[in-house]
């Protein structure tokens, strides 16, 4: 017996059926997360802490973030070889505008795309705004 040709590999495929997803009992809790509007990635509701490869606790994934209103925009890194990237230093919205327009336009869709879905509202853009323009004067 001999290699299949590509063509007996596909329609082999296309023979088979998916299995059905099994039901997951109403008890079974699962872990949900949430796709980041910007990006679309998946974030947990909470981050293992952990000692070694051993999970020795949970905490809320967004508590588990510092915010700093005076962080940088983003960073820049050079390569140095065998796919490392050991240097970098920090970027303002000047040092790239492409980037920043492209994340800000995103940023932009987000907010117009949670508005029409109902998640925020103007009133609580509004008072975000009203809060900065206080601020000002």
């Amino acid at each position: 017996m001999g290699r299949k040709k590509r063509s007996q590999v596909i329609a082999a495929r296309a023979a088979l059926k998916p299995t059905p997803l099994p039901k997951v009992p109403a008890e079974v809790m699962g872990i949900d997360s949430a796709f980041c509007p910007m990006c679309g990635k998946s974030i947990s509701q909470d981050r293992a802490i952990k000692a070694g490869y051993v999970t020795i606790d949970h905490i809320p994934y967004f508590d588990s973030i510092a915010w700093d209103e005076n962080k940088p925009f983003g960073m820049k890194r050079y390569a140095s070889g065998r796919g490392s990237f050991s240097q970098w230093e920090y970027i303002q919205p000047h040092d790239n505008v492409p980037l920043f327009q492209a994340v800000k336009q995103r940023f932009l869709a987000a907010l117009r795309e949670w508005l029409k879905k109902k998640w925020l509202s103007p009133g609580e853009i509004a008072s975000i705004l009203e809060e900065e323009l206080a601020t000002k004067i």
